[in-house]
């Protein structure tokens, strides 16, 4: 498979993974960039990446991001769709502050990992309440754990 990048900006660093043994896709910060706390920025990458059917790009937040920086992307995880990869369809990193203090993000820095992952397209279809399971687990919890 090969997947279709274009660098929107010139001084942007095609994805890439950071052993042979790495799921995901190490994106960088296009442009330094300081976050105060509780801020919430849109991080630039300077790419426009197309995806081809099967192959759903997600973007997850580096292990790292929070533990170092104090970082989360508040939405866990972006989808990126197959036909978000027009010529204004940058992929952005949401980054939202949670420490005390700004934080600074360096040109060039790893900043979220891009993961390509098979779909499937199952048709959905209705039922009634009669035709559920019988047994039921009771909602969130009901397998154990806190007490």
């Amino acid at each position: 498979m090969k997947v279709k990048v274009w660098r929107k900006d010139l001084r942007a660093k095609l994805p890439e993974r950071g052993t042979t043994g790495s799921i995901g896709y190490d994106l960088f910060a296009l442009e330094e960039v300081i976050i105060n706390p509780l801020e919430l920025k849109l991080v630039r990458t300077g790419l426009v990446i197309q995806t081809e059917p099967p192959y759903g790009l997600f973007i997850f937040p580096r292990s790292s991001l929070f533990k170092k920086k104090g970082l989360i992307m508040p939405n866990s995880a972006g989808i990126i769709d197959f036909d978000y990869c027009g010529e204004e369809d940058e992929i952005m990193i949401p980054l939202l502050n949670l420490g005390k203090e700004p934080v600074l993000i360096q040109a060039g820095e790893k900043i979220a990992q891009a993961v390509f992952i098979n779909l499937a397209f199952p048709e959905i279809i209705e039922i009634t309440k009669e035709e559920l399971p019988k047994k039921s687990r009771g909602g969130f919890g009901s397998t154990g754990g806190y007490k």
